[in-house]
């Protein structure tokens, strides 16, 4: 069983049951040795257990099979709400590369500033109050860690601070906060299960009034720097 989403669990799929115990008969060391091409050749079709000192140690499994237990769209439902939740953020990152190398180039985790900006939005449609639960999440929550751009189980996280600081850059810059905004409200949720989700709209819009309302101050002039301006840069009596 899997974790996916809010406290919902549901079956994994299939590949990973082949590593059931009942389905090969685990060979020791010693026979190995002796053996080694034949078992390398029933591994080709079923993973081959192998013990030391009669407790499980390691096992023999084909490439194939390897990649497939390791690929994490296995954990992938087709008609799971995140499914269409990231179609629908990847096209409007798609139109963003701009603004997406900016951003990456101020990441700190290392990572492209896609992965952050998806894991953010996790953050908004699950309403979770702190990025440190997303970090914590994609640890063990394999739809989250392919969500956000991940493709293998295998391959390492960010580090923790470093990838939490980044999410909290991304939510602060008014145009990643815009490009979120876009995603939950131009019809990416129309056909998605949205009970799935927690949306934070209270937050986003919070933050995209008070951009606006930071743009909106730059772009009016202090009414004495105005007036100097005025008079040739004199200061004016009065």
């Amino acid at each position: 069983m899997w974790r996916c989403g809010r406290g919902v669990w549901m079956k994994k799929k299939n590949p990973r049951e082949k590593f059931s115990s009942g389905l090969a008969r685990s060979v020791s060391m010693q026979t190995l040795d002796k053996e080694l091409s034949r078992h390398v050749e029933v591994a080709r079709t079923e993973p081959v257990p192998v013990e030391r000192y009669g407790v499980p140690w390691v096992w023999i499994v084909s490439h194939p099979l390897w990649v497939e237990v390791d690929r994490l769209q296995s954990f992938v439902p087709d008609d799971h709400a995140l499914v269409a939740l990231r179609e629908a953020i990847d096209s409007t990152l798609a139109y963003e590369g701009t603004v997406l190398n900016e951003l990456t180039r101020e990441c700190t985790s290392g990572v492209d500033a896609r992965v952050i900006m998806r894991a953010w939005l996790l953050q908004i449609v699950y309403s979770l109050a702190d990025p440190k639960r997303v970090r914590e999440g994609l640890g063990y929550n394999m739809l989250w860690r392919w969500f956000v751009g991940f493709l293998l189980r295998s391959e390492p996280l960010p580090e923790a601070r470093a990838f939490i600081h980044d999410i909290r850059m991304v939510s602060a810059h008014p145009q990643a906060i815009d490009i979120v905004h876009r995603c939950l409200t131009h019809g990416a949720l129309a056909d998605v299960d949205t009970e799935e989700f927690s949306i934070n709209y209270g937050l986003l819009h919070t933050l995209r009034a008070h951009h606006h309302l930071e743009a909106r101050r730059m772009e009016v002039p202090d009414p004495v720097l105005r007036t100097r301006r005025e008079h040739g840069g004199q200061a004016v009596a009065g």
